[in-house]
């Protein structure tokens, strides 16, 4: 009778105990492709812990694998909240500085045609003043 072997699926990492060495498929998934037979000997998988088999199998499936690891550090890449955020408070300063300027320009134009406001007034009110004849001079000329 032949010993136990394990056996684990490189797609979804479904792993079973077999003794036969044919090319079992795996049950979970039924992914096309046979199951891998782990390099180790049934009784030491056993003696290791649930978390120690499953970081092991991971290890395999990411040896056999590599494009996996690049998808599963793809979102990490794509969605890296500190790049984000530092990229922001760049685009957050820029504007400030940019907002302070225009603010700074609207404040000297609201200055310079309270200004202008001014100074047209006083001039229409000396050219009233210059044209306006008062009354009493008016009789004493005729």
């Amino acid at each position: 009778m032949r010993e136990l072997a394990v056996f684990y699926c490189p797609k979804c990492g479904h792993y079973a105990y077999y003794q036969t060495s044919r090319h079992p498929q795996c049950p979970k998934c039924c992914a096309p492709e046979t199951m891998t037979m782990v390099r180790m000997h049934y009784t030491e998988f056993m003696k290791m812990t649930c978390e120690d088999r499953d970081e092991f199998l991971a290890g395999e499936i990411l040896k056999t694998n590599p494009s996996l690891l690049k998808r599963l550090t793809e979102p990490h890449k794509r969605y890296n909240s500190r790049e984000i955020i530092a990229e922001m408070n760049n685009v957050i300063m820029n504007l400030d500085t940019e907002n302070k300027i225009l603010s700074d320009t609207v404040k000297w134009m609201h200055d310079t045609i309270w200004e202008m406001m001014r100074e047209n007034r006083i001039k229409s009110r000396a050219e009233a003043a210059a044209t306006s004849i008062p009354p009493n001079e008016d009789k004493k000329e005729e």
